[in-house]
Formats: C-alpha cells, structure tokens, sequence
C-alpha cells in the first residue's frame, strides 16, 4: 500500500512535458478476487495509431507471467484508446486477444479476453500507470464449458516514451 501512495504521489506532484508516441513499460501487480495471493509482472510495448472513435489509440503488445497454483505465461496482442483529462494524463482502455500457456482452475481455453483500465501520467520521456488488468474467456457471454473465473491483478507500471 506504500508502494501505490509513493507511485501516486509521484504522478501528481512532478510537472510534465510532451512527449513521442511509442512506449515500453514494464509493469507489476497483486492479484484479487480469484487471483488473490498471486503476483504478476508485464512486458508491454504501445505503438500509437490512427485515432479510433476520434480518441488517441494504440496497438499494443505484451508478454505476462504471474505465480501462485494458477501459473501461467501471456501473450497479448490489442487495440486501446485514450481519453486526455489534460495535455499529458489520460485514461485508457486497452482490449484484445491473449493466448495462455495453460489452462488453470480460473481460466478453462487457452485463448482468453483481455482487459486493461489504467490512468497514465507522462513526465518527461517516463510513463508512470496505475491499472487493473482482467483475463477472462467470456464462458457466461458465449456459453462455453471449463471455469472463467478469470484473473484479476491491480497493477502499477513504469514505462519509457521514445
């Protein structure tokens, strides 16, 4: 809890300045609900595209692994947009396609949904985010068999801007 009051503080206080479009961001989180006791890490590599919606948006690329009895590997490939509170904050939402490397008691196929929702503040070429990140195969939406109970991680990032 220290750790995300520091993070928050920092994206706060320290002004900011523009900054070029692609970034890579390494970014680590807690899990919750069905992922509780579990932690991630996350490679994530963001490329700016044409606006979607009329909103800033991105492809975006990332690698996951988190630990605990329900152990897997990621790889993410999704569309996000961007929503500016100012010059050099924004709220995004980022979905797409990941593929597991297996299948767990919370995730029943080996292609999953994915979901981030973040806020990120730019400073300088730096990217600072707090986020939630969800997987999950959407059983109850199209009705197929295994578990979904998904995983869940609360997930603070650092990211360079180049």
């Amino acid at each position: 809890m220290k750790s995300l009051f520091f993070f928050a503080a920092i994206m706060f206080l320290f002004p900011t300045l523009p900054a070029s479009a692609d970034s890579l961001s390494s970014e680590a989180g807690t899990g919750f609900y069905f992922s509780a006791g579990t932690n991630a890490y996350f490679l994530r590599y963001q490329h700016e595209t044409v606006p979607l919606f009329g909103l800033s948006s991105y492809y975006e690329a990332s690698y996951a692994f988190w630990n605990g009895p329900d152990h897997a590997e990621a790889a993410v490939l999704s569309r996000g947009i961007r929503w500016a509170r100012t010059m050099n904050e924004y709220l995004s939402i980022t979905t797409g396609l990941s593929h597991i490397s297996r299948t767990t008691s919370n995730l029943g196929q080996p292609f999953e949904f994915y979901g981030r929702l973040a806020y990120e503040k730019k400073v300088g070429k730096a990217l600072f985010s707090i986020g939630w990140i969800h997987y999950s195969d959407a059983k109850f939406l199209f009705g197929w068999s295994g578990p979904n109970n998904s995983e869940n991680f609360a997930t603070i990032s650092l990211g360079v801007i180049f």
